[in-house]
């Protein structure tokens, strides 16, 4: 009989590193289902620092749930200096290189929130891609990346974990560093919201409605505002507002759905 090979999938992913985060996952992963897409969902997660509920709640939200090994930057030289060693274990994000079993990733931050499925990101030929850092356009923010895995690559990247490699010291500085050349998505499949830093609003205005994929950047999380007012009355506040407003609205679905 003749070798029958079977396609590879095409994944939507995230990570998951503890369970504060496991809310963020959750919405991305019923946020990318309400939009309708038919790709399979899956989530890296280091098993050993996650509770056992967690799990369950992972495996009842998404097709594949693959424990990973947490990787940790020791050198906090420059997260001490953004004030973010929160970010000291985002080295763990280049296990998405060894995830051979799929062909194409798309990859999403537990902090962002799907304002649509963008299923187009699975056709692009290039084997990774990225939108531009808000503070520094220049370099890629790796919230949203669109990737093919690779061991060479997962090699390259873990020998830079190693030696703590990164002009940041989390993945972003590292994976810029690796992907120095790389294919630039548009902004709109990672715009990155800030509370207390406006975006240019008269082009979010213009282009609201392009939006595929936001990301609350920083520390504060959708999952921590609930009930909280603007600080300011300004149209990015009300805009920041309305998009954790929408957040806490698909967070709010699938908890029904699950009791």
């Amino acid at each position: 009989m003749p070798n029958i090979v079977v396609p590879k999938e095409d994944v939507y992913c995230t990570l998951l590193l503890n369970d504060a985060y496991l809310p963020g996952a959750l919405v991305v992963a019923r946020s990318l289902r309400d939009y309708g897409t038919r790709r399979k969902l899956a989530v890296l997660v280091t098993s050993t620092h996650v509770s056992q509920d967690t799990i369950l709640r992972l495996k009842h939200n998404f097709d594949h749930v693959i424990d990973v090994k947490k990787l940790t930057n020791h050198d906090l030289t420059a997260l001490n200096t953004m004030g973010r060693t929160d970010l000291l274990a985002t080295f763990t994000k280049i296990a998405l290189w060894q995830q051979t079993q799929f062909r194409k990733i798309v990859y999403l931050d537990a902090d962002t929130l799907p304002l649509r499925a963008p299923n187009e990101l699975f056709d692009l030929a290039m084997p990774f891609a990225a939108g531009p850092e808000i503070g520094f356009p220049d370099c890629f923010n790796s919230g949203v990346m669109v990737l093919e895995p690779n061991p060479e690559i997962y090699k390259q990247l873990l020998d830079l974990a190693n030696r703590g490699t990164s002009f940041d010291g989390g993945d972003q500085g590292l994976l810029n560093i690796h992907f120095h050349d790389f294919y630039r998505l548009s902004f709109m499949y990672n715009v990155e919201l800030y509370r207390s830093y406006r975006l240019y609003m008269p082009a979010l205005e213009h282009y609201k409605d392009k939006l595929s994929v936001v990301h609350f950047i920083g520390r504060e999380k959708p999952w921590d505002m609930r009930g909280k007012t603007p600080v300011d009355q300004s149209a990015y506040a009300a805009f920041y507002c309305e998009l954790i407003e929408r957040w806490w609205a698909v967070y709010n679905n699938l908890t029904a759905d699950e009791s």
